[in-house]
């Protein structure tokens, strides 16, 4: 029956070392049109409060990678605000949390240019990690959207270059062809194919 079947379908399983659920699924849709599994390892660790993002992924995932014995793949991402040098940068979340949508807005004013760098990092036991970046430019908009929507906050506020909406009116299918992240694990995913 299989006498004339000319390849053999591989499939490559990394574990990707995250406790949020968006970036998981984010990764897993990307990964799989390179017949890459992802599964989720719990096990983020510490991050180094002035590290680049490309530092905390590299560390990390080599860290990981010989602490489990696995391939562990880990995400680091930074929002830069053009008005700001290296704001919020590799510390969105912390200033979300501190500042909120409003503190963020008037830090802001009218200089609204921003952009996403992700930085995925992949090792595998042994050996060195290999980063991936991906980049999306656009603008923070004047006000939050789509608050009763299960998104990551700057989603509600990011507007991609050329678009008239943030990220969190997009579908999934329509994020993952223009974000940040799908871009950096469209990469990993060539490199390993």
């Amino acid at each position: 029956m299989f006498k004339n079947l000319s390849f053999i379908l591989i499939v490559m399983k990394l574990y990707f070392a995250t406790g949020n659920t968006h970036k998981l699924e984010e990764a897993r849709a990307v990964l799989s049109d390179y017949a890459i599994t992802v599964e989720q390892l719990d096990d983020k660790g510490h991050e180094a409060k002035e590290a680049t993002i490309q530092d905390v992924a590299r560390t990390a995932a080599q860290r990981l990678a010989e602490k489990h014995k696995k391939p562990v793949i880990v995400d680091d991402t930074g929002v830069f605000f053009e008005a700001y040098k290296n704001f919020p940068g590799a510390h969105p979340r912390l200033m979300f949390e501190l500042l909120g949508y409003k503190g963020l807005m008037k830090l802001l004013g009218e200089r609204r240019e921003a952009y996403f760098l992700c930085c995925v990092a992949c090792c595998m036991p042994g050996k060195k990690p290999v980063l991936f970046e991906g980049r999306l430019d656009g603008r923070i908009a004047k006000k939050p959207a789509d608050l009763r929507k299960d998104v990551m906050p700057y989603e509600r506020i990011f507007v991609p270059k050329g678009m008239k909406k943030t990220i969190s009116a997009l579908t999934r299918v329509e994020k993952n062809k223009i974000s940040h992240r799908a871009a950096a694990f469209r990469k990993l995913g060539e490199y390993l194919a």
